[in-house]
């Protein structure tokens, strides 16, 4: 959808080279960020003892079905395939702690105030 306006925006020529390559930086940014997240979400889960495994595999699903509403199935699929990589690939286990506690802090929300 965001590739789709702005190719609308460069042909109405209301876009220049510069705000294109920044609009595609971003973009790559948050796809790294999303890539980053599911990867983070599947070492935590492979880290998980047999107590924790539930409940970060809900939270998992509970990052996908945000990430589903608010950008769409195929950010989602990516955050997805990048979690699967990361609960299948060779760790380095002496840093398990490290890695629940960078998703566990990634999911944590910090509800609005009135206003804001």
């Amino acid at each position: 959808m965001k590739q789709l306006a702005l190719l609308i925006l460069i042909l109405m020529g209301l876009c220049s080279q510069s705000a294109i390559a920044q609009t595609m930086e971003e973009e790559e940014k948050f796809d790294q960020s999303i890539e980053h997240f599911g990867y983070l979400s599947g070492m935590a889960f492979q880290c998980a003892d047999l107590n924790q495994a539930e409940s970060m595999e809900m939270d998992a699903l509970k990052a996908f079905t945000g990430i589903t509403r608010l950008f769409g199935s195929d950010t989602a699929f990516f955050y997805a395939a990048s979690y699967g990589v990361g609960a299948t690939n060779k760790i380095d286990r002496s840093k398990c702690a490290e890695y629940i506690r960078q998703f566990q802090e990634s999911m944590e929300v910090t509800p609005l105030k009135k206003g804001e």
